[in-house]
């Protein structure tokens, strides 16, 4: 049995239907399981995936995420409990990969499963080399977020790794939240002890791993034969569109006001086929639904320019501040 499984809430599904089509196209032997941690919505189209909505997992307590964390944040803390999940639900599989719905997937995964017949879980680091200094991005981040990228974490079925899920599980039950002068950092921070506290952990150090707007400036990309290249020697495995807006197809990140997708002429075809495939999974259809656990916040409307200069003054004043 070939699984992959994603969890999100309902107004990202079209995500989870986009990364779901990358998979089918790239690697048509693995099924899908979206875990959903939300009512699952009523549409008048098809969904081709399995879902399984968060009330079939009789563990999870939904009323005490709903009164403390945000939507996000119940959403991240799943991750672990989805996990088990289809581990006890699925007994003859021995493997599972779990991907952000927001992932676009370009090749084969087989890599990751030849490395789990020696690792028991597969983790990617944000960065593989030191960022030069910058106002608006450098390795001070990263003690924020998490080294490593939960975005994708591959597992193989043995104690160790069960585990690593239970421990995960229980300190995103109490610890799941944004609260960084606390070293709380949602899902992320605490995977940065998974290498110290358990055996058989691949830190996965391939550049054709997890590509994003947080380490495509250490990376080169090129389009040869239909596939993108990275730094001259691999195919890329999947990218990850992390704070990609369909409403916005020229920026590349919201969280990096700087990084145009003109700025990567190589991926031009990738960021199209992408940005076409939201669209036609139902963004508009999903991106409003209000999720029915965790404190929901809108979207924020575009500021005006006196807002994002005071925020810009605010922000330089943040980081004059030394977080090390």
């Amino acid at each position: 049995m070939k699984l992959i499984y994603t969890v999100c809430t309902a107004n990202y599904l079209y995500q989870a239907l986009t990364m779901g089509e990358s998979l089918k196209n790239t690697n048509p032997d693995y099924e899908l399981i979206i875990g959903l941690v939300d009512k699952v919505p009523v549409t008048d189209f098809d969904i081709p995936y399995k879902i399984i909505p968060i009330s079939e997992v009789q563990e999870v307590n939904l009323a005490g995420f709903k009164g403390e964390y945000t939507v996000m944040e119940v959403a991240t803390a799943c991750k672990p409990i989805f996990g088990l999940y289809l581990f006890e639900k699925y007994q003859n599989l021995e493997k599972l990969i779990y991907f952000d719905t927001d992932l676009w997937i370009t090749d084969s995964v087989k890599k990751i499963e030849d490395s789990l017949d020696n690792y028991d879980i597969i983790i990617t680091p944000h960065i593989t080399q030191p960022i030069d200094l910058q106002e608006q991005w450098n390795e001070k981040q990263f003690l924020n977020a998490g080294l490593y990228n939960t975005g994708f974490v591959g597992m193989k079925r043995s104690e160790n790794t069960f585990k690593f899920l239970n421990w995960w599980k229980t300190h995103l039950k109490d610890y799941g939240y944004y609260d960084f002068c606390n070293g709380m950092g949602i899902d992320q921070l605490c995977v940065n002890f998974a290498p110290i506290f358990y055996e058989k952990v691949l830190v996965e150090y391939s550049p054709a791993y997890n590509l994003a707007y947080w380490n495509i400036h250490e990376r080169t990309v090129e389009f040869v034969d239909g596939k993108y290249i990275i730094n001259g020697k691999e195919p890329l495995l999947f990218f990850h569109f992390s704070g990609y807006s369909p409403e916005k197809p020229d920026l590349l990140s919201r969280h990096i006001k700087t990084s145009k997708t003109s700025n990567y002429p190589a991926l031009k075809s990738l960021f199209k086929t992408y940005n076409s495939a939201l669209l036609k999974n139902h963004y508009q259809f999903f991106k409003n639904i209000i999720p029915a656990y965790g404190k929901y916040n809108p979207p924020k409307k575009e500021k005006n320019i006196i807002f994002r200069l005071i925020e810009k003054s605010a922000w330089k004043a943040i980081n004059f501040i030394d977080n090390y």
